[in-house]
Protein backbone atom coordinates (compact mmCIF):
# COMPACT_ATOMS: atom_id res chain seq x y z
CA UNK A 1 0.00 0.00 0.00
CA UNK A 2 1.39 3.69 -0.66
CA UNK A 3 0.47 6.79 0.15
CA UNK A 4 0.51 9.69 -1.97
CA UNK A 5 -1.23 13.17 -0.98
CA UNK A 6 -4.70 12.91 -1.53
CA UNK A 7 -4.84 8.99 -2.76
CA UNK A 8 -3.98 6.06 -1.39
CA UNK A 9 -2.60 3.68 -3.78
CA UNK A 10 -3.00 -0.15 -3.58
CA UNK A 11 -1.29 -2.51 -6.03
CA UNK A 12 -1.88 -6.16 -6.37
CA UNK A 13 -0.23 -8.04 -8.93
CA UNK A 14 -2.92 -10.68 -10.61
CA UNK A 15 -2.88 -13.79 -12.88
CA UNK A 16 -0.40 -15.64 -14.67
CA UNK A 17 1.35 -12.64 -16.30
CA UNK A 18 1.00 -10.73 -13.25
CA UNK A 19 -0.45 -7.47 -14.54
CA UNK A 20 -0.80 -4.45 -11.75
CA UNK A 21 -4.49 -3.79 -10.75
CA UNK A 22 -4.31 -0.83 -8.97
CA UNK A 23 -7.15 0.59 -6.30
CA UNK A 24 -7.29 4.08 -5.84
CA UNK A 25 -9.20 5.81 -2.90
CA UNK A 26 -9.76 9.72 -1.77
CA UNK A 27 -8.74 9.86 1.73
CA UNK A 28 -10.76 12.08 2.83
CA UNK A 29 -14.36 10.40 0.90
CA UNK A 30 -13.53 6.93 0.29
CA UNK A 31 -14.48 7.10 -2.91
CA UNK A 32 -12.39 5.82 -5.30
CA UNK A 33 -11.29 4.01 -8.52
CA UNK A 34 -10.02 0.67 -9.76
CA UNK A 35 -7.53 0.44 -12.97
CA UNK A 36 -7.25 -2.56 -14.81
CA UNK A 37 -8.88 -5.82 -13.20
CA UNK A 38 -7.26 -8.22 -15.28
CA UNK A 39 -8.28 -11.41 -13.59
CA UNK A 40 -8.72 -12.59 -9.65
CA UNK A 41 -12.38 -10.64 -9.82
CA UNK A 42 -12.98 -11.74 -5.72
CA UNK A 43 -9.68 -10.89 -4.50
CA UNK A 44 -10.16 -7.33 -6.30
CA UNK A 45 -13.71 -7.40 -4.70
CA UNK A 46 -12.54 -7.90 -1.52
CA UNK A 47 -9.36 -5.43 -1.34
CA UNK A 48 -11.73 -3.20 -2.14
CA UNK A 49 -14.07 -3.74 0.85
CA UNK A 50 -10.80 -4.06 3.38
CA UNK A 51 -9.90 -1.11 2.07
CA UNK A 52 -13.35 0.78 2.47
CA UNK A 53 -13.03 1.83 -1.43
CA UNK A 54 -16.24 2.85 -2.44
CA UNK A 55 -15.14 2.99 -7.15
CA UNK A 56 -17.03 5.43 -9.02
CA UNK A 57 -14.96 3.81 -11.93
CA UNK A 58 -13.49 0.90 -13.15
CA UNK A 59 -10.83 2.35 -15.80
CA UNK A 60 -8.95 0.03 -18.42
CA UNK A 61 -6.11 1.65 -19.87
CA UNK A 62 -6.42 -0.79 -22.74
CA UNK A 63 -8.14 -3.77 -23.89
CA UNK A 64 -5.78 -6.90 -23.40
CA UNK A 65 -7.55 -9.52 -21.49
CA UNK A 66 -4.82 -9.07 -18.75
CA UNK A 67 -6.36 -5.96 -17.88
CA UNK A 68 -9.78 -6.55 -18.86
CA UNK A 69 -10.23 -10.37 -17.47
CA UNK A 70 -12.25 -8.95 -13.75
CA UNK A 71 -14.65 -6.38 -15.71
CA UNK A 72 -17.36 -8.54 -15.45
CA UNK A 73 -17.15 -9.83 -12.02
CA UNK A 74 -16.48 -5.71 -10.85
CA UNK A 75 -19.34 -4.49 -12.50
CA UNK A 76 -21.67 -7.52 -10.61
CA UNK A 77 -19.76 -6.05 -7.11
CA UNK A 78 -20.22 -2.22 -7.93
CA UNK A 79 -22.91 -1.76 -10.46
CA UNK A 80 -22.86 2.14 -9.83
CA UNK A 81 -19.42 2.11 -10.82
CA UNK A 82 -18.74 3.46 -14.96
CA UNK A 83 -16.56 0.92 -16.99
CA UNK A 84 -14.28 3.44 -19.03
CA UNK A 85 -11.88 2.55 -21.51
CA UNK A 86 -10.07 4.81 -24.49
CA UNK A 87 -12.31 4.78 -27.70
CA UNK A 88 -9.94 3.24 -29.94
CA UNK A 89 -9.84 0.34 -27.71
CA UNK A 90 -13.77 -0.07 -27.37
CA UNK A 91 -14.11 -2.64 -29.52
CA UNK A 92 -12.03 -5.17 -27.92
CA UNK A 93 -13.97 -5.56 -24.67
CA UNK A 94 -16.02 -7.80 -26.40
CA UNK A 95 -14.09 -9.97 -28.87
CA UNK A 96 -11.92 -12.55 -27.73
CA UNK A 97 -9.71 -12.10 -30.56
CA UNK A 98 -8.96 -8.67 -30.04
CA UNK A 99 -8.30 -8.28 -26.60
CA UNK A 100 -6.45 -11.34 -26.70
CA UNK A 101 -8.03 -14.08 -24.70
CA UNK A 102 -8.39 -16.82 -27.07
CA UNK A 103 -4.89 -16.99 -27.04
CA UNK A 104 -5.12 -17.75 -23.06
CA UNK A 105 -7.29 -20.26 -23.74
CA UNK A 106 -10.69 -17.66 -22.65
CA UNK A 107 -12.93 -16.57 -25.08
CA UNK A 108 -15.56 -14.77 -22.71
CA UNK A 109 -16.90 -11.32 -23.60
CA UNK A 110 -17.02 -9.07 -20.86
CA UNK A 111 -19.76 -5.49 -20.48
CA UNK A 112 -19.40 -2.95 -23.00
CA UNK A 113 -17.83 0.77 -21.52
CA UNK A 114 -19.87 3.40 -19.99
CA UNK A 115 -17.35 5.46 -20.48
CA UNK A 116 -14.99 6.17 -23.38
CA UNK A 117 -12.42 8.37 -22.71
CA UNK A 118 -11.10 11.06 -25.14
CA UNK A 119 -7.58 12.89 -24.68
CA UNK A 120 -8.36 15.52 -22.02
CA UNK A 121 -11.29 14.30 -20.39
CA UNK A 122 -10.95 14.78 -16.13
CA UNK A 123 -12.59 11.79 -13.97
CA UNK A 124 -12.70 13.03 -10.44
CA UNK A 125 -13.64 10.93 -7.14
CA UNK A 126 -13.92 13.16 -3.64
CA UNK A 127 -10.54 15.63 -4.02
CA UNK A 128 -8.72 13.35 -6.25
CA UNK A 129 -8.34 14.30 -10.61
CA UNK A 130 -7.51 11.94 -12.80
CA UNK A 131 -6.45 13.64 -16.94
CA UNK A 132 -6.66 11.19 -18.87
CA UNK A 133 -3.69 10.80 -22.14
CA UNK A 134 -4.43 9.30 -24.90
CA UNK A 135 -0.90 7.58 -25.54
CA UNK A 136 -1.43 4.75 -28.72
CA UNK A 137 1.80 2.59 -29.48
CA UNK A 138 0.87 -0.45 -27.45
CA UNK A 139 -2.83 -0.14 -28.79
CA UNK A 140 -4.75 2.14 -30.74
CA UNK A 141 -6.76 3.31 -27.96
CA UNK A 142 -4.22 2.80 -25.08
CA UNK A 143 -4.66 5.59 -22.27
CA UNK A 144 -2.67 7.07 -19.01
CA UNK A 145 -4.07 8.23 -16.31
CA UNK A 146 -2.45 11.72 -14.71
CA UNK A 147 -3.02 12.46 -11.12
CA UNK A 148 -1.26 16.19 -11.56
CA UNK A 149 -2.87 17.48 -8.30
CA UNK A 150 -0.45 14.77 -6.08
CA UNK A 151 2.95 15.60 -4.85
CA UNK A 152 4.58 14.00 -6.56
CA UNK A 153 2.27 13.92 -9.89
CA UNK A 154 1.14 10.08 -10.37
CA UNK A 155 0.82 8.27 -14.00
CA UNK A 156 -0.70 5.16 -13.99
CA UNK A 157 0.81 4.41 -18.06
CA UNK A 158 -0.52 0.70 -18.44
CA UNK A 159 1.62 -1.51 -20.86
CA UNK A 160 2.79 1.88 -22.16
CA UNK A 161 6.23 2.23 -20.75
CA UNK A 162 8.05 0.61 -17.68
CA UNK A 163 10.96 0.55 -15.56
CA UNK A 164 13.71 0.30 -18.17
CA UNK A 165 11.68 -1.16 -20.92
CA UNK A 166 8.58 -0.45 -23.45
CA UNK A 167 5.47 -2.13 -24.15
CA UNK A 168 5.32 -4.95 -26.80
CA UNK A 169 4.10 -3.19 -30.59
CA UNK A 170 4.14 -6.58 -32.27
CA UNK A 171 0.71 -7.40 -31.60
CA UNK A 172 -2.28 -6.23 -33.27
CA UNK A 173 -2.90 -2.61 -33.46
CA UNK A 174 0.36 -1.78 -32.12
CA UNK A 175 2.88 0.69 -33.68
CA UNK A 176 6.49 1.53 -32.44
CA UNK A 177 6.33 5.37 -34.54
CA UNK A 178 3.08 5.82 -32.11
CA UNK A 179 4.50 4.00 -28.78
CA UNK A 180 7.47 6.46 -29.23
CA UNK A 181 5.30 9.94 -29.80
CA UNK A 182 3.26 9.16 -27.22
CA UNK A 183 6.26 8.68 -24.79
CA UNK A 184 8.48 11.49 -25.96
CA UNK A 185 5.74 13.50 -26.61
CA UNK A 186 3.36 13.29 -23.65
CA UNK A 187 5.11 11.31 -20.55
CA UNK A 188 8.42 13.06 -20.73
CA UNK A 189 7.25 16.25 -20.99
CA UNK A 190 5.75 15.56 -16.98
CA UNK A 191 8.16 16.39 -14.31
CA UNK A 192 11.17 14.42 -13.65
CA UNK A 193 9.75 13.30 -10.12
CA UNK A 194 6.41 11.98 -11.56
CA UNK A 195 5.59 8.25 -10.39
CA UNK A 196 5.56 6.15 -13.22
CA UNK A 197 2.79 2.76 -12.31
CA UNK A 198 2.93 0.31 -15.08
CA UNK A 199 0.51 -2.09 -16.15
CA UNK A 200 3.52 -4.86 -14.79
CA UNK A 201 6.37 -4.96 -12.58
CA UNK A 202 7.68 -2.03 -10.13
CA UNK A 203 6.89 1.69 -10.34
CA UNK A 204 9.64 3.97 -11.53
CA UNK A 205 9.96 7.64 -12.37
CA UNK A 206 9.76 10.18 -15.53
CA UNK A 207 13.51 11.17 -14.84
CA UNK A 208 14.58 7.65 -14.23
CA UNK A 209 13.03 6.27 -17.66
CA UNK A 210 14.13 9.47 -19.72
CA UNK A 211 17.71 9.04 -18.79
CA UNK A 212 17.91 5.24 -18.55
CA UNK A 213 15.20 3.58 -20.70
CA UNK A 214 17.23 2.84 -23.87
CA UNK A 215 14.66 1.59 -26.25
CA UNK A 216 13.82 5.67 -25.87
CA UNK A 217 16.86 6.94 -26.79
CA UNK A 218 17.23 6.98 -30.37
CA UNK A 219 14.37 6.76 -33.60
CA UNK A 220 16.28 3.27 -34.12
CA UNK A 221 15.74 1.54 -31.37
CA UNK A 222 14.62 -2.01 -31.95
CA UNK A 223 11.42 -2.91 -30.95
CA UNK A 224 10.52 -5.21 -28.24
Amino acid sequence: MEGRGKVKIIRLGVGPLAANTYLLRDEASEAGAVIDPGTEGERIIRSCNKAHLRPLFIINTHGHIDHIGANAALKEAFPDAALCIGTGDAGMLRNAVKNLAVLVGGGSIGPRADVLLEDGRVLEFGSVVLTVMATPGHTPGGICLLARDEVPPQLFCGDLIFHGDVGRTDLPGGSWAEMLASIRQKVFRLPDETVLWPGHGEETTVGEERHHNVYVQSDDSPVP
